[in-house]
């Protein structure tokens, strides 16, 4: 078994702040000739334990993508179940020794593991010592004198502060799934749109239209997007539905897109009618170029 330099969290958006526990992990893998490995969970645990679904940042293959991009090796997802939440600290440990090989352990102020969550960073250095490996304890990343937190981005999301978000996230908002059949009802008004499903684990950032960036098959887009449920057309269902600037590429369903959201344009609104909801798309569509230039 190779040892390891093993980062621990949960890592929902892999944000600035989890990126200097990634980074540290990686960097000590380099340093001690250790392969870097991250451990998380597929489900967030205090869902399971309140029994109360929360909206995510980023979906279990998100995470594990930004992960493996900033270095880490491997990534290993645990199920958070009735046998994980009542593991005892020193067994979260021993399993971190033996079943993964941890040379070092490198983990947030604010991380706890185990049975209630009573072990903390402390026990993890205590019981380092135990099993032979080493803990490394990565500070709180500040902003503006607060701590960078998915918390705090879920509540800026929800709020449509894009910028900020994607300021704490180190790169853009994203949001993706496959493109999906819809009623062409923009195509019928002269802005021939795509339709993307939200993944059910992931929070619904504030409906609305965004400018945006659309990745399709290794190229991008500049595009206009609205989260929501189309009120002029009386739909109930949240959609991202978004309208290519200049596309020329053919046919998009049943294709896979990742949205990158670069700013907030304003709230869905019911225009009452296709008429002057096409007016406010292309009056959209105008701000949107100026501000993807």
């Amino acid at each position: 078994m190779n040892k390891t330099a093993v980062a621990l969290g949960f890592f929902d958006g892999v944000h600035k702040g989890h990126q200097t526990i990634i980074k540290r992990a990686v960097s000590e893998a380099e340093a001690r000739g250790l392969e870097p490995l991250a451990v998380t969970f597929e489900n967030q645990p205090r869902a399971f334990l309140t029994g109360q679904s929360q909206s995510l940042l980023t979906t279990p293959s998100q995470r594990r993508r930004y992960l493996t991009e900033l270095g880490i090796k491997r990534v290993i997802m645990l199920p958070f179940n009735a046998e994980t939440a009542s593991m005892p600290p020193e067994d979260f440990c021993r399993m971190l020794k033996d079943e993964y090989g941890a040379g070092c352990a490198v983990c947030g102020q604010n991380y706890t593991f185990g049975d209630k969550g009573m072990g903390n960073c402390g026990t993890l250095e205590e019981m380092g010592k135990v099993f032979g490996f080493e803990s490394i304890v990565c500070p709180h990343l500040l902003h503006n004198g607060r701590v960078v937190s998915s918390t705090w981005i879920r509540e800026l999301v929800a709020k449509g502060g894009i910028d900020t978000a994607s300021e704490l996230l180190g790169r853009y908002y994203e949001i993706e799934g496959r493109v999906t059949h819809g009623r062409q009802e923009g195509r019928k008004m002269g802005f021939p749109t795509c339709n993307m499903e939200l993944d059910p684990v992931l929070m619904e950032p504030r409906h609305g239209v965004y400018a945006a960036y659309a990745d399709i098959e290794g190229k991008s887009f500049k595009c206009a997007l609205n989260i929501g449920t189309r009120p002029t057309f009386g739909l109930e269902k949240t959609v991202a539905e978004f309208y290519i600037l200049d596309y020329e590429g053919g046919e998009l369903y049943g294709k896979d897109v990742r949205l990158r959201l670069k700013g907030f344009i304003r709230d869905e609104a019911d225009f009452g009618g296709s008429v002057e909801l096409s007016r406010r798309i292309e009056k959209d569509v105008g701000l949107i170029k100026e501000l993807l230039k």
